[in-house]
């Protein structure tokens, strides 16, 4: 195994294929439908889950064997079969990013064990000798790393356009952002002081552009 390169898709639109069935299947399309990917779904049945999402119109179910047409036009497919080498190899064929549930031989990238918290996704890898690990250690992140993340990205993807147009050198606006992730935002949103922070962010912004303007 080499899942050693790390990388996060934008997978909007694109066509994605599930085939099988198993106990990470579930999880594994609604994370496509969460990724806003068109996401078919083949197997003669499905579990409540998967059917509730095609029942609701988030994805399209053949509910059949699968078949090497299912793969035509997709981006990446997610197989879960007693033998998964024929999927894999109709993929490698089409290259098409192929991932088979606890089959590493026949895959092409791996999932990680994932922490979300707003807009910052954490994913770990362990390469696939020890998935314990990885969800230890998300275990851990989902400790220490807790709600006030996702509100200070929601607050500096707001700043992000005023700093930009406030201040048009660039080491002015990188030590800026150091600032303010180095700042006390996170403490404030840990006591709920949202507004407050909100208020920080933009005093230092106006404190930068003063700055940036006597130079």
């Amino acid at each position: 195994m080499n899942f050693r390169f790390p990388v996060f898709l934008d997978l909007s639109g694109k066509k994605c294929l599930v085939t099988g069935e198993g106990y990470e299947v579930a999880a594994k399309v609604q994370a496509l439908v969460d990724a806003a990917a068109s996401v078919i779904y083949v197997n003669p049945q499905a579990e409540p889950a998967i059917a509730a999402l095609a029942a609701a119109g988030l994805i399209h179910w053949e509910e059949r064997e699968f078949m090497a047409a299912d793969l035509t036009g997709c981006f990446l497919a997610i197989s879960d079969h007693e033998d998964n080498s024929e999927v894999f190899r109709l993929a490698e064929e089409q290259r098409i990013l192929c991932n088979s549930v606890d089959d590493p031989e026949h895959c092409r990238f791996s999932f990680g064990s994932i922490h979300r918290r707003g807009e910052l996704t954490i994913a770990i890898s362990t390469n696939g000798w020890a998935p314990a690990v990885a969800v230890r250690l998300k275990e851990k992140f989902q400790r220490d790393i807790g709600p006030e993340y996702s509100d200070l990205l929601q607050l500096l993807k707001e700043a992000r356009p005023r700093i930009t147009a406030r201040i048009g050198d660039f080491a002015a606006r990188r030590d800026l952002w150091y600032r303010i992730v180095d700042s006390d935002l996170l403490k404030m949103l840990q006591r709920g002081e949202f507004a407050g922070a909100s208020e920080l962010i933009q005093r230092m912004i106006d404190e930068a552009a003063d700055a940036s303007a006597e130079h």
